[in-house]
């Protein structure tokens, strides 16, 4: 973490602790030394999410469990549904409390990747991509059971399938930028086909009007951002502080409020962070939750009271201090249409 952030103040909810916020998950809240403040749950993202105020982040960003692609050893866990659909309708349970919560000039950057359809009925037996993803060998995914109605070996399309989901609930897309693994893994198993470079970061506003400083752009809508070799919590899945710092900075304001609904081993709080603005993050997994705690504790940041984040949160964002000399950069009620 950058070291300008500071020391702070922490405080951690115990497992089942009757709360007016959330029941049963536990929660955290950090004070930074730049009075920036991180707030941490542990629990289901959309549960979570139903008792967070209505209109208050002005960006998330976030990179979900892909379906079938890695088993993180936790009963419920997104991305093992029996089907695609059921895949999709649980991210969009998710992502309609992510558009409540977001400022009416929000945006939303969502990182997803694909997945292939196996169909041999069988599990992985010996395919070495297997003990890295934590699958068990004797473990037959629901994308190796036979009888989808796609052509066995095919690329699923998870990734526009969700995103034309979105649109349908009311979501506007206003980019689908690649982002280009500069250092991605080769694929051993990949003989038949090219290696898989790339993935999609969707770029989703609330509304027609959104507030977006286009001075933050390094590259347009091809990212070249390599893969950060993560040692944090074992997540090897990690998106890199660089994609995270491109739309952080690109959607929200110095002093304004990041949501990172499946927060992993806590990228989007630290770079948040680190870039001087309030983030809040939510896992299931208490492994991650509980290493994103010992890590701020451990950068001396002292725990609040969680009603103290949420009074921060819902007070507005501070205004961009670019914004008389950079007006061209942002997209604002009342300015002149544009495609």
């Amino acid at each position: 973490m950058n070291a300008k952030t500071g020391a702070a103040e922490i405080v951690r909810s115990k497992k089942n602790h009757q709360s007016e916020l959330l029941l049963p998950s536990d929660r955290s809240s950090f004070m930074t030394g730049a009075h920036h403040v991180a707030g941490l749950i542990q629990g289901d993202s959309a549960a979570s999410l139903r008792q967070l105020p209505s209109d208050t982040f002005n960006v998330a960003v976030t990179s979900p469990p892909y379906y079938w692609v890695r088993d993180y050893g936790y009963d419920g866990q997104l991305g093992h549904e029996e089907s695609v659909e059921t895949y999709i309708e649980k991210l969009m349970e998710v992502f309609d409390e992510v558009k409540r919560t977001l400022h009416p000039e929000g945006m939303f950057f969502l990182n997803i990747g694909d997945t292939y359809y196996s169909g041999n009925g069988q599990p992985h037996g010996s395919d070495p991509k297997c003990s890295s993803r934590n699958f068990l060998r004797t473990k037959v995914r629901s994308v190796d059971v036979s009888g989808w109605d796609i052509p066995k070996k095919s690329m699923i399309g998870i990734p526009w399938k969700v995103a034309f989901a979105m649109q349908a609930r009311g979501w506007t897309l206003r980019s689908s930028i690649i982002w280009n693994r500069c250092n991605a893994f080769v694929e051993p198993t990949a003989r038949d086909r090219p290696h898989r470079q790339y993935e999609f970061v969707f770029m989703f506003t609330k509304s027609r009007f959104y507030s977006f400083d286009r001075s933050m752009l390094v590259e347009e809508d091809v990212w070249n951002i390599p893969i950060e070799r993560s040692r944090r919590a074992n997540h090897n899945a990690a998106f890199p502080s660089e994609l995270v710092r491109r739309c952080i900075e690109a959607g929200s304001p110095v002093g304004g409020h990041v949501l990172d609904p499946f927060v992993g081993s806590g990228t989007t709080i630290f770079t948040a962070l680190a870039h001087d603005r309030n983030v809040v993050g939510i896992d299931m997994s208490a492994d991650y939750v509980d290493y994103i705690q010992s890590a701020l504790e451990a950068d001396g940041h002292q725990a609040l009271a969680w009603p103290h984040l949420l009074k921060r949160i819902q007070q507005p964002s501070a205004i961009w201090s670019s914004w008389a000399g950079n007006k061209e950069n942002f997209r604002k009620p009342g300015r002149a249409k544009s495609e």
